[in-house]
Formats: structure tokens, sequence, C-alpha cells
């Protein structure tokens, strides 16, 4: 064997240790389903307790001359510890272990785990605490599971691999229900040896493996799954995942607005992106971005359709979920839509697109053919979809036109809606569809907008040096840097910052004076628009990171006002008791849109910038946001520019790329920045970006950091 998981999944002899005579256990049951799945291989009972156990017999595991590929361990976790030690002294390829007991249960179980794998060194070991594999080229079937009884339609190109065996074979059984078979599965527990993106890696590099399908719960090592997806995008295969868990920023203490919202979900999602990875949205989603994706082909990220339908209302339904997912549903061209009319098609409603054909649409099939072949004619188009009822006196007709949609140069598919039982069976890979739901679900597995190919250059070598500079002027201690000297970092690095000033300084008695604000800051020019006011007067203290949720931010403060609003806000300070609090006076800016863009370190995840709505909005739920992983890509940053132009028209898109590219390279500079704030971004009326708050955290590493 080349691979050593090639005894896990091609194992010519298997051994069961902790085999029972009563029916129902676990070592029983795979034994038996191993026999009844017609496994071709030598089946042993090790060191049996029952001297008729049924099988031939291993008396000792370590003797020599009986080295099994693999052994199935079906012993208490407080004697699987022992016989993995003694698989691996007798040179056994590799265990699965059922048993439960280990880092799942607590302080002791986690000890237990560590002296498994100490006892493994380096055995293929799956689990503990696992529902085993399924290997249908082998025909071995390594579980207790009954599902594996069921009725399963052929072998397919796919492979799943599953951190819960329960939920596990779920995934499989929906797969199963749209005729869709798979090659693979592993339940790997709580991967004490092998690791899902382990074994997920070793199934994709094989030949009979188009998709590979994870289902999700932690993620222990990050970097390997966007390696997994990397590796399938160089293979031209396809990586689905699904993930469970809710957002875990609430688990983490934080000080920022873009750390509290940054969950595992939105990193995650990130991840999957830049990786090519597809992610499902839930056990539904997932069976169907399996079965599409095994069909060798790809869609533009807009792609545009041509919907035929047998009722004009499901054709209007189809076309709205299609442009909901981001599709488009054109206007036939000139050339296309002649042809189409020269068609004898009896009963068609109208040919628009959607094309109606109406109820009697057999009565014409030769001239459907033709149409078919008229769309397929269309270059702008990137598929035709079919979207036809029941069919059960139609099968064979229904069958060819699978047939026909799965021959043709543009892609086309069948929405065959409410079919007979057992009427999907055998039809082509990924052309059928059983609802309008199952289609669209399986999109974004059939697209490809090559995010996640070569990348592009890195920063420019002025991005470079000034993110270098702003980062040599962090404190060297730990803690909260607010905005008096976040403010002027941002600025050195070339983020455009507000004026700001201290109420207290001499300079700020008269704003009327000359320079006015401006002098006042060293900052613009004497000849500033903001002189006239209003003005926004804050608190800024280390204490303080969330100020307006204090009452220390007082907006629309008229210029005669600012001494005394600054004087009520700092003796509230005072009351609060919040340490080296100082009074700060910005002009309030007049703008149409308000972004943030912040930062976090995560431990998982490592670095990244979270771009989303600003202001109040900055934590709400519901909201759109985007990630950009670190050190970010020219790629990236023009694509989250773009989506928010999107949201806000007018949006200087270059100067705004320049803004992320410049805290992207800082963050990058500066790995002692836990987090960092700049919230909110103000979108002006002329569409530049403009800061008027901002806040750095620095983490506990920062005083033995040196300087950039």
């Amino acid at each position: 064997m080349s691979d050593p998981l090639d005894a896990l999944f091609f194992p010519a002899r298997i051994g069961v240790i902790g085999l029972s005579s009563r029916p129902g256990t676990w070592g029983r049951r795979v034994v038996e389903l191993l026999q009844a799945g017609d496994y071709a291989g030598e089946l042993y009972a090790v060191e049996p307790r029952d001297p008729n156990p049924g099988l031939p017999v291993i008396d000792d595991l370590t003797a020599e001359g009986h080295t099994l590929d693999l052994l199935v361990v079906t012993v208490p976790a407080e004697s699987a510890v022992d016989v993995v030690g003694r698989a691996r002294r007798g040179g056994v390829g590799a265990v699965v272990l059922f048993s439960a007991g280990f880092a799942e249960a607590g302080t002791e179980g986690r000890a237990r785990q560590e002296r498994l794998r100490a006892a493994a060194d380096g055995m293929p070991l799956l689990g503990p605490n696992c529902l085993g594999l399924i290997s249908k080229p082998a025909a071995a079937e390594v579980t207790a599971s009954a599902y594996v009884e069921r009725p399963a339609p052929a072998p397919g190109p796919l492979a799943i691999v599953t951190q819960s065996g329960a939920m596990g074979f779920v995934l499989a059984a929906l797969l199963n229900q749209r005729g869709t078979g798979y090659s693979y599965y592993a339940s790997v527990g709580n991967e004490a040896c092998l690791h899902l993106t382990d074994v997920g890696s070793y199934l994709l590099e094989r030949p009979d493996v188009q998709v590979l399908g994870l289902y999700v719960e932690q993620i222990r090592d990050p970097a390997a799954l966007a390696r997994l997806g990397q590796r399938a995008t160089e293979l031209d295969k396809r990586v689905v995942v699904l993930k469970a868990g809710a957002s875990a920023a609430g688990s983490r203490a934080t000080l920022s607005h873009t750390a509290a919202v940054a969950g595992d979900h939105l990193l995650f999602g990130a991840l999957c992106r830049d990786a090519g990875i597809v992610m499902a949205e839930d056990d539904e989603s997932f069976a169907d971005l399996m079965a599409a994706a095994q069909r060798p082909m790809t869609l533009p990220p807009k792609p545009r359709f041509a919907v035929l339908s047998m009722s004009g209302g499901a054709g209007a339904v189809l076309a709205d979920r299609l442009t909901a997912r981001g599709a488009e549903v054109p206007e036939l061209g000139p050339r296309t839509r002649a042809a189409v009319a020269s068609l004898e098609l009896a009963g068609v409603a109208a040919i628009d697109n959607p094309i109606d054909l109406g109820g009697q649409f057999y009565r014409s099939a030769d001239s459907f053919d033709a149409l078919l072949a008229a769309l397929d004619r269309d270059p702008s188009l990137d598929g035709i979809v079919c979207y036809f009822t029941f069919g059960d006196h139609f099968l064979a007709e229904y069958r060819k036109l699978a047939d026909t949609l799965a021959g043709l140069r543009t892609p086309g598919w069948l929405i065959w809606a409410s079919p007979p039982v057992g009427a999907l069976d055998g039809t082509p890979t990924g052309v059928v569809h059983s609802s309008i739901a199952s289609f669209t679900r399986a999109l974004p597995g059939l697209v490809r907008d090559h995010a996640h190919s070569p990348v592009d250059q890195g920063p420019a070598a002025v991005t470079a040096d000034a993110a270098a500079r702003a980062a040599s002027r962090l404190p060297r201690e730990p803690g909260v840097v607010t905005e008096t000297l976040a403010g002027e970092i941002l600025g050195e690095l070339g983020i455009p910052y507000v004026d700001s000033a201290d109420a207290g300084a001499p300079e700020f008695a008269d704003l009327s004076a000359a320079g006015g604000l401006a002098a006042a800051t060293g900052r613009g020019t004497a000849s500033s628009p903001y002189e006239g006011g209003p003005f926004v007067v804050k608190v800024d203290s280390p204490d303080a990171p969330h100020r307006a949720r204090l009452g220390l931010v007082r907006l629309g403060t008229p210029k005669a006002d600012v001494a005394e609003v600054a004087a009520t806000l700092l003796k509230r300070a005072d009351e609060l008791g919040l340490r080296d609090a100082r009074a700060v006076v910005q002009p309030q800016l007049s703008h149409c849109g308000e972004l943030s863009v912040g930062a976090i370190r995560d431990p998982q995840y490592g670095p990244a910038l979270v771009v989303g709505p600003g202001g109040a909005r900055a934590e709400a739920t519901g909201e759109q946001r985007h990630v950009i992983r670190l050190p970010a890509t020219p790629r990236t940053v023009r694509r989250v520019t773009s989506a928010l132009a999107g949201q806000h028209p007018g949006l200087d898109t270059a100067a705004f790329a320049e803004v992320l590219s410049l805290v992207a390279e800082f963050v990058v500079r500066a790995p002692v920045v836990a987090e960092l704030d700049i919230n909110p971004l103000l979108v002006r009326h002329d569409g530049s970006p403009i800061a008027v708050d901002s806040l750095i955290v620095l983490s506990a590493d920062a005083a033995a950091s040196p300087v950039p």
C-alpha cells in the first residue's frame, strides 16, 4: 500500500477486537454488515472471549504472521489505549476506534485521549467516538449504522468526511434520495490522530473522487482546510462544506466593534471563499450542491439563463429565484427570438424569456428539440432550464429531455417537479432536480469566479513604507490606543482623517481666530470649510472605548457652546472615574453614508479586515459584512470595494480601495495590533471617504515586540 490511509479504505485483512456473540453489539454489527456487503477480504476475530466467534481467530494481536491491514476496536475506552498500543507494535496498518469516553468526556477523557495518541504513535487511527467508514470500491462497510442496510444508488464520484457520524449519514441519505450515490464515507469523531482535513486530502487525491463533502463542527487547522480547497482547484475538483455552530464572537472579550461582530461563521466563510470551497446553507443545500458539482462544468459569476416551462407561473417563480441568486434571465436576442418564433410549437403561450410552453408541449416534440437547439446556438446564454411537472404518462419523454439537456453545448437542466417515485433514478448526473429550490440551492456549486485563482501581486512599495512608518509610532505597552493617538497614526498611514483638537488647548479658545480648527490641530488648512460648525465634542479616555454608550459624545454642538459642552462631558467622565480623560473637538461633517473598517487577529483564522455598516449600525445583526483575510491581495480589495460601491452609489472606489490596502498592510506590519476600528468612515457627498473616529487595541506582546 503506497499511502498509509490505504489500510483504512482498501483493507485486505480486517480484524475485530471486542467481538461478542450477543446480537446488536457493535463488533457483531460490524461483522454482519461486512459480510452482507460482500466484503471479499479476510475477516478475523481478534482475541475473542467467545470460543466460537464464527470467524478465523487471531489469539494474540502482537504475534508474528497475523499482520492486519485494519483493526476495528469495539472495547471500552479504558481498554482501548492498551489495544491501540499493542496494535501498533504488532504491525497493524490502521485502526477504527468506535469507543466513546475520550476528549468529549471531560478532563479525564482528554487525558485518556492524549495517551491514546501516544499509543498510536503515527499509526493511522480513525476516531475515537466515531461511526467508522465506508469504502464502496473495496466493499468495506466498517460501521454499525443501520443506514447502510438501505437500498442505495450506484456509487458516484463523491466522498463525505464528517465530524458527526449521525449527521454524516443523514447527508448521505439525502444524496441517495436525489438518486446520487457516493463512493467513500468517513466519520472522524474526536480526531485524536486523523483530522478531517487529513482524510479529506487523501480522498481528494483519488481519481474516482470528483467532489468532496465535509460536515464541520470545529476547525482545528484552518490553514489545512485552505490548502485542501486550493488543491481541489488545482485538480479541477470541488469541495462542499456544511458548517455547524453559531458565531463565537460572544465567547471572547472584545473592545472594538469589529471584534464583536467577527464571529467564527464570518471568518470561516471568508476562508472558504478564498480557498474556492463552496459553503452549504443547510443539509438540503449540501445534498443539492454535492449532486450538482459532479457535473464537469462551471458557470460565470452572473450566469444568463433561458427558462422554459409548461406553467407560466412556475416560469415566473423560477426566474425570480434565479435573479435573487445573482443570475439573469435576459430577453432573447433578435436572432434567437426569430428562430423560436419560426417553430411550430403547439400551445405556446409566450416566447419571451421565460418561454411559456403551455400544457400541450408534447404535441410538438420535434419542434421542441429544435427550440432547444436554437437556444443552444445562442452564445449569450450560459444555461437552459426547463420546468416540467409530474410526468406520470410521459416518463420516456421526460427522460429523453433530460438526456438531450445533458448533451447540449450550453449546460441544461430539467426541474422535474413532483416526479413519480423512482423516476429520477438513472437520469443524467447533475442534470435533473425535483424542485425550483433544489436547483437554485445548487447554483453556488456551479459558479466559479476564480477569486481563489493564482494570487496577484502584494502591496505597492509606497503602501508598505507608509505602513511601516505608522507601525513604528505604536506604543510599546499593551492596551487601548485612544483616538487622539490612533487618529494621528492613521493619518500618517495615509487615511483621510477629520481635523481634531483638544478642547482645552489655548489655540482652540477662539474658533473665529485666523486658522481656527486647522491651526489648533496642525492638520488641514486655514481655508478649512469646517470653521462655522456644527461640531462634535467627545471624551477621549482609555477606559471608554465605546464612549457614545456612556453619553460622552455630543453631536451638533454650536461653536459658541463648545467650551461648555466639553466641561459637561469631562464632569461626566470624572463621575465615571475614567482615567486620562480629555475633551476632543471635531467638525461635524455632512455625508451620505457611514461605513466601518476594522481589523482583528483571530487565534484560529489569523488577521483579517472586516468591512461593514458604520456608526450605530456597526454591531447590528443581519447586516452584510465583508471579510478580507490578510495579507490582502488587490483582487480581494477590488471585490469588496465593488460590493460596497453597489450599496453606496457614488463611492470613490479608488480612494476607498486605498484605505483598505493601507489598513491591511498596517495590520500585517504591526502584529501587536489585536483589534482596530475605524468607525465611522464617512462617505462624503463627493464620494470620498474620511475617518472620524478610531480605536486600536494592542496585545500583551506589544512590550516584547521590536519596533518595525
